[in-house]
């Protein structure tokens, strides 16, 4: 590579890890864009083969395109260079839900963060076309290995709740990719892993978290409350071949589940948000079950405006709050 063609890629390089952290983003990392290594590829089809992926039949849909992100960007030949920029956006944030409150995910506490992320990265696709670049933004749409490619970009590693790790940050976290079709040079990959101390398999709800790393989501309360189609079942079949009550599981649950992150050692000063749509809305902080199921929709949509919360709609909100709740441990 000529001197002024490095100078010109290390140049794109540091403009762009600029604008993200103009964004929010905790941390940025490139990779360069190539299928997928044949034994992750293999592991994630023996996931779907086994129907970990519980309802969400999605998951099979374009195995190509996961397989290789270079045709997500249309229009560009094989000989093209093509990048993959990662970045990590912290959402944790110190507002709690009272205790007795319906509690929702973290990550759910705030505006949804497609729409939040999508307008924050639009500098970087305005700076890349205006070098003629063509570029795309993905945050959790489109058949994107996105912690794979945070891994292989040095953003972070893999825990064995299947959560990204950032060092210094935690995984309170989303990801958002850039893919464009320039070269820039790439970061070393992520390399380390988990601590071992199975922490979350034993504080996981619905013991969705195997010893190997894979989730079976038809017994995390995330897939339950967020992705399950349909009525919740009455109990569910453990591991052990016990069954419990989808009460006791859910607790005070009505959106997601944290549980996996609030135990891991990674998390113990995860690094707050810089962006203040990820903050609490203070019309969650007491928000109960029954406010729940005495809702309306126009209630719904009110509260819910521009909110993760949404994907769930009403119907999915209410047949979450109707399991009697339970205690759960402190919220932290």
């Amino acid at each position: 590579m000529l001197g002024n063609e490095r100078m010109a890629m290390e140049r794109l390089k540091e403009e762009l890890i600029s604008l993200t952290h103009r964004a929010g983003a905790q941390k940025t990392g490139f990779a360069a864009a190539h299928p997928v290594r044949e034994e992750s590829v293999d592991r994630f089809n023996s996931w779907l083969s086994e129907g970990k992926h519980g309802g969400m039949a999605y998951m099979k849909n374009y195995p190509d395109i996961r397989q290789n992100p270079r045709l997500l960007l249309n229009g560009i030949n094989p000989e093209e260079p093509c990048t993959l920029m990662v970045c990590a956006f912290s959402y944790y944030h110190t507002e709690r839900q009272t205790p007795d409150a319906a509690r929702i995910a973290m990550y759910a506490h705030g505006s949804d963060y497609h729409e939040v992320l999508r307008q924050r990265l639009q500098p970087v696709l305005a700076h890349l076309d205006s070098l003629g670049i063509k570029g795309r933004i993905c945050i959790d749409s489109a058949p994107l290995r996105e912690r794979y490619w945070a891994v292989e970009a040095g953003i972070g590693f893999i825990g064995r709740n299947g959560q990204l790790i950032v060092d210094g940050v935690g995984s309170y976290v989303f990801l958002a990719t850039v893919i464009f079709n320039a070269h820039v040079s790439p970061d070393e990959p992520c390399r380390r892993s988990c601590l071992g101390c199975r922490r979350c398999l034993t504080a996981c709800p619905g013991q969705a978290i195997g010893a190997d790393g894979d989730i079976d989501a038809r017994r995390c309360v995330s897939y339950l409350t967020i992705e399950h189609r349909g009525d919740l079942p009455d109990t569910l079949a453990m591991p052990d071949g016990t069954s419990r009550p989808i009460a006791g599981i859910l607790g005070n649950r009505v959106y997601g589940c944290d549980e996996c992150q609030r135990v891991c050692p990674h998390n113990r000063r995860p690094l707050p948000t810089r962006i203040a749509e990820f903050h609490l809305r203070p019309s969650l902080r007491t928000l109960s079950h029954a406010d729940i199921l005495n809702m309306t929709q126009p209630t719904f949509s009110t509260l819910f405006r521009h909110s993760p919360v949404k994907r769930t709609r009403l119907a999915g909100l209410i047949r979450n709050a109707r399991p009697t709740p339970t205690a759960l441990d402190p919220i932290i």
